[in-house]
């Protein structure tokens, strides 16, 4: 056992891997910037002989990555899209070092806390949807060789939004996300299998899929929208955050009916954005309670 412990420490050095925080935390904000952004997924086999597959499907879009807040052990990066007639916030990624804890999709909107196995070393990833609500969440660690750097994990996610209004024949993608950087940005490569779980967790396999996503980096210019855009909106979705992560992470699970109220909770939340960041004078106060009192009102009990 003692060899084997010993040659486990040294594997690293001797397969020129190193595993270093700092450099993690390095990478991770090398991913900001202005980006133009392709999306590319394709089926690519099924998992029984009458499956159909579907269309490929493709898209692009310019967005504004970056780092709105950090700590020593914590990078929270905020991704903002451009386009011909509006502003959108997007999704927004949370880098936590040797994080203890990380949720588990189960399908059905609901999200299990679960306990991180052997977190020395690790980056839980945490990606959220553009109203900040839970979207996967996975411990691993960045790994750093002579010719690239990169992090890889894989973890149950609801419907991608390509797919969740017109497919009800799977309900979790289990995606397996690489995120490595490259000599024009960096890519979002997955390796993903269409589930669909049952109630009593057994799960049915429909068909695997590659995704690929390219970011570009060009110049900052022609992100300057969305930084204007969001110092007159940061303050309400900084709220929004605390109240999700007061939320979220004080409890074994969670579960969501998003549209509980009639109109979906993204859509609230935005309206909300609306409301107080056009007021003369933010009140934080006022918006957090309304905040507080509109993600409790989509919670299942």
């Amino acid at each position: 056992m003692k060899v084997f412990l010993l040659l486990a420490l040294a594997l690293p050095a001797f397969a020129g891997i190193t595993i270093d925080k700092n450099k993690d935390i390095q990478e991770i904000k090398k991913m900001t910037g202005c980006y133009e952004i392709k999306f590319q997924s394709a089926e690519t086999f099924a998992y029984n002989s009458d499956y159909d597959f579907y269309d490929r499907y493709a898209s692009g879009a310019l967005e504004w990555i970056f780092v709105d807040s950090e700590d020593k052990d914590s990078v929270n990066i905020q991704h903002i899209l451009v386009t011909p007639h509006a502003i959108v916030k997007h999704w927004r990624q949370q880098w936590d070092w040797e994080a203890s804890n990380a949720l588990d999709y189960r399908g059905f909107s609901n999200w299990n806390n679960r306990t991180v196995k052997n977190p020395q070393g690790n980056w839980v990833q945490r990606v959220y949807q553009v109203d900040d609500s839970p979207r996967y969440e996975c411990s691993a660690p960045w790994i750093h060789t002579d010719k690239k750097s990169f992090w890889e994990c894989t973890a149950n996610a609801p419907l991608p939004r390509r797919e969740f209004s017109i497919r009800s024949d799977y309900n979790v993608l289990r995606r397996t996300n690489r995120h490595e950087q490259t000599s024009y940005g960096h890519v979002h490569d997955q390796d993903n299998v269409k589930v669909n779980m049952l109630e009593n967790g057994m799960e049915l396999k429909l068909a695997m899929e590659k995704s690929y996503n390219t970011y570009v980096k060009v110049d900052d210019k022609r992100c300057q929208p969305a930084r204007d855009w969001w110092k007159e909106h940061k303050l309400f979705w900084r709220d929004v955050v605390k109240v999700w992560d007061a939320t979220l992470y004080s409890r074994p699970s969670i579960r969501f009916d998003f549209k509980k109220t009639g109109a979906p909770m993204w859509s609230r939340l935005f309206a909300l954005d609306d409301k107080f960041s056009t007021m003369p004078g933010y009140n934080s106060e006022l918006a957090t309670q309304e905040i507080k009192d509109l993600i409790e009102s989509h919670i299942v009990e």
